[in-house]
């Protein structure tokens, strides 16, 4: 008998046992499947297809922690083998994102955020309407406390405006009417009226546009 054409009784062992790991994986049997795993590697430590394998259950059970474990000890046991570099890159990668994410929402539920830092995400529907109803409150329920203080300061100075010019008490029909029909103005509108009409109308405009905008950019940075 050629012994050389004979296949180490260890070897074997280790091939049954990651075939019967395989089938337990297909019948989600995930567990059965990791305590073979876990025999073949009883039997070889050094084995980095059996590190790959258990790596790829990891994964697969979406434990990227025990995966990136995994393929760290197969690459270090096979360092040229390019499917197990690459699958490792993917676990640091993706361990690195969950890190992040969870920093982000560390310092939401603790406060630390400030303005655009906060993380937490914002309903693009929500934003619009705030800022539609009374212009840099969807800005502020974004976050954004500079550029919805500045939009709701410019609210606000063109009010005392109307309130404190002749004719304010009819400052809001005046307002509506101006950008309706201005033929129904009542007793004209001054220049300083006119100018704090158009400044609020564009603020106005420019909070609604840009509210459901910045909510959307920002929970894709999430």
């Amino acid at each position: 008998m050629n012994l050389g054409s004979e296949l180490d009784p260890k070897r074997e062992e280790i091939e049954r046992l990651l075939r019967l790991a395989h089938i337990h994986q297909v019948r989600g049997e995930r567990s059965k499947a990791k305590e073979l795993l876990q025999q073949a590697l009883e039997l070889d430590a050094e084995n980095a297809a059996v590190w790959e394998l258990l790596g790829d259950y990891q994964r697969e059970a979406g434990d990227w922690q025990s995966a990136h474990d995994a393929y760290k000890k197969a690459h270090e046991l096979d360092p040229s083998n390019a499917s197990i570099e690459r699958k490792y890159a993917e676990a640091v990668l993706q361990l690195t994102r969950q890190q992040e994410q969870y920093q982000q929402w560390e310092r939401a539920l603790e406060g630390k955020g400030t303005g655009d830092a906060i993380a937490l995400p914002r309903n693009p529907g929500l934003a619009f309407l705030l800022s539609l109803l009374m212009p840099g409150v969807g800005q502020l329920y974004n976050g954004q406390f500079v550029k919805g203080g500045v939009i709701l300061g410019i609210m606000v100075v063109g009010m005392i405006i109307f309130l404190t010019t002749p004719g304010g008490s009819d400052f809001i029909y005046n307002l509506l009417a101006y950008l309706v029909n201005p033929s129904r103005v009542r007793g004209g509108m001054s220049g300083v009226q006119l100018f704090a009409a158009l400044m609020m109308f564009l603020a106005w405009v420019y909070a609604f546009i840009d509210a459901p905008l910045s909510a959307a950019a920002r929970n894709r940075l999430i």
